[in-house]
């Protein structure tokens, strides 16, 4: 079994969620980002 250490998981990689992914790593945080179609909504 895999184990996974993130600070935030961002569910959605629209509008909202893309940006938010982004600046949360610009942070230095570690960030996991899932989307079921295409990033950046639309």
């Amino acid at each position: 079994m895999s184990s996974f250490d993130y600070d935030l998981l961002v569910v959605g990689a629209g509008q909202g969620g893309l940006p938010a992914a982004h600046m949360a790593a610009n942070l230095g945080a570690r960030v996991a980002l899932i989307e079921m179609a295409e990033v950046g909504g639309t």
